[in-house]
């Protein structure tokens, strides 16, 4: 069978993702002891028959734990499992990234832009969950963009499918997908005169039924719990979280920060004269009609799809100024860029053509090498965690390393079978390691959490029935961090009091704790023993 170019480039592509994330099939570059043991601590339980939210606290959508827990059951309970979850989930970015570029450019081009994609994507760095939701929003970019081509009604189908998968991943990004959609669909279809058939009512009937049908499945999930444990876990209202900004605040400062990354970085401006040039020129070659008439709608149409979805899943950042919280339409930049170049490549001479080609071509290659030998140069034994579980490298400082090696073992040789221990303030990764369940539904103790009263009584009550003989707290139980604080004093005094009367000290590892603790660094624990009575 003979393969079409666009073939041979999405192949290439899945090739050179591929690639790019072999590394990190036993790599972790930053691994937290709170937020990726939550992860993985997620993923281990529902293996168990667990459910997310009620038996455990969980502050994403329910289904990436079922996704991963999938891998655990399959390749066994490893990190390296997960790992290869996530791998394949950057491929698929990757794969879509392209698909999408090749809906409004040549195939060569959008190989580029995918090799570009995939070696400056953003990564999540404290979740394995939100790659998942990249993956989602991509396929429905590229469903949206074959829309506009081809006027099928079965992408809008595929569409409407990722959205509400999306949904379950992260509830706030599938219902700004779903606006995504509708208002995308609405636009072709005033653009292109496709007709509102009996096709077209069916899939607006099925649009509108998404968000109660996401209500009931986040229903059955969370009905049984009281209001101040669902504002926990979908903490979206109020002051639920700890930042908060406005747009006045946030839009300069998102400019302001690329700025800084183009004159900052070695190759910033000549990328910055490449992107913005081309840009620039397309702006002029679309305004003043000098492309073909149908290729101008269809890149219009694009350009107002990309441009609707990054502003949709711009949401997050936009009210906190988190800078992480622009990955999720991050994608989207990368995308117009390459729309632009992809325009202004019309235009232009073909010696320019070769030499932005040969620029960006270069640049791309020389990302994903670097990406390679940076992980493989520091697979070195002090950062490797040898448990069980474990057996991955880590990025993480070789203190942090020793402290969970050592950790992890003390408790698996001192502990006896059905001993529990409990950790705070959030320090999941030892249950994972240490293949213990929680004493307690609750799994992270901050001030941002605002847990009131009556849910320490709740959680003093577990731990009592639970007969729960020790307790590991790290050196984050007093942080100066935002929403952190100190434990028993600016928050949670009732568990406070309980483990001062109840507990003595019987060892401590790690961490200066002279100095703040960190998120994946300064890492020390205090392993606390019942009193004798």
């Amino acid at each position: 069978m003979k393969l079409n170019s666009k073939t041979i480039f999405l192949l290439l592509t899945i090739l050179m993702s591929a690639l790019f994330a072999w590394p990190e099939l036993n790599f972790q570059d930053l691994l937290s002891q709170g937020d990726h043991g939550r992860d993985l601590y997620a993923f281990d339980a529902v293996t168990h028959g667990k459910l997310p939210y009620k038996d455990f606290w969980w502050v994403y959508g329910p289904l990436m734990p079922y996704y991963y827990g999938l891998f655990f059951k399959i390749f066994g309970v490893h990190i390296t499992s997960v790992l290869l979850a996530r791998a394949l989930l950057v491929v698929v970015c990757s794969a879509f990234f392209y698909l999408s570029a090749a809906c409004l450019m040549s195939p060569g081009l959008a190989f580029l832009a995918a090799a570009w994609f995939t070696q400056s994507r953003q990564e999540f760095f404290f979740t394995y969950n939100h790659i998942g939701g990249i993956a989602a929003e991509l396929i429905i970019c590229w469903c949206l963009l074959s829309y506009i081509r081809m006027g099928t009604m079965r992408y809008l189908w595929i569409a409407l499918i990722t959205d509400f998968i999306l949904g379950l991943i992260k509830i706030n990004f599938g219902l700004a997908g779903l606006v995504g959609i509708v208002l995308g669909v609405l636009l072709i279809d005033f653009s292109k005169k496709y007709p509102l058939n009996d096709q077209k009512k069916k899939f607006y009937l099925f649009a509108a039924g998404l968000v109660p049908l996401l209500g009931i499945i986040y229903w059955l999930f969370l009905h049984d719990l009281p209001l101040y444990a669902i504002r926990q876990c979908m903490p979206y209202f109020g002051d639920d979280q700890p930042y908060h900004a406005t747009p006045l605040m946030t839009i300069p400062y998102y400019l302001m920060q690329h700025w800084l990354t183009l004159v900052r970085t070695r190759f910033g401006i000549p990328i910055g004269i490449v992107l913005h040039g081309c840009t620039l020129l397309s702006v002029y070659l679309l305004s003043t009609k000098k492309v073909d008439k149908a290729y101008r709608q269809d890149i219009l149409l694009g350009l107002g799809l990309i441009g609707i979805f990054f502003a949709g899943y711009f949401n997050e950042f936009i009210v906190s100024g988190i800078w992480y919280r622009t990955y999720w339409s991050a994608p989207f930049l990368n995308l117009f860029h390459f729309v632009m170049i992809a325009v202004a490549f019309t235009f232009l001479a073909k010696f320019l053509r070769i030499i932005i080609l040969i620029f960006l071509g270069g640049l791309s290659a020389l990302g994903i090498v670097a990406h390679i030998g940076i992980i493989q140069s520091q697979k070195q034994p002090f950062r490797y965690l040898n448990m069980d579980r474990g057996q991955i490298y880590v990025g993480n400082e070789p203190q942090w390393t020793d402290t969970v090696n050592h950790v992890t073992d003390y408790l698996n040789t001192t502990l006896k079978k059905d001993d529990l221990f409990f950790a705070l303030p959030y320090d999941c990764l030892y249950y994972y390691l240490t293949g213990r369940i929680s004493p307690t539904r609750q799994l992270i103790f901050f001030d941002h959490i605002k847990i009131p009263p009556s849910q320490e009584i709740s959680v003093l009550r577990e731990l009592i029935n639970n007969n729960v003989g020790y307790v590991l707290m790290s050196s984050r139980f007093a942080s100066p961090e935002t929403g952190l604080g100190v434990f028993g004093r600016t928050y949670c005094p009732l568990l406070g009091q309980w483990v001062h009367d109840n507990f003595v000290p019987l060892v401590r590892q790690g961490g200066d704790w002279t100095q703040p603790p960190g998120w994946a660094n300064n890492h020390g624990v205090i392993i606390l023993k019942k009193k004798q009575i």
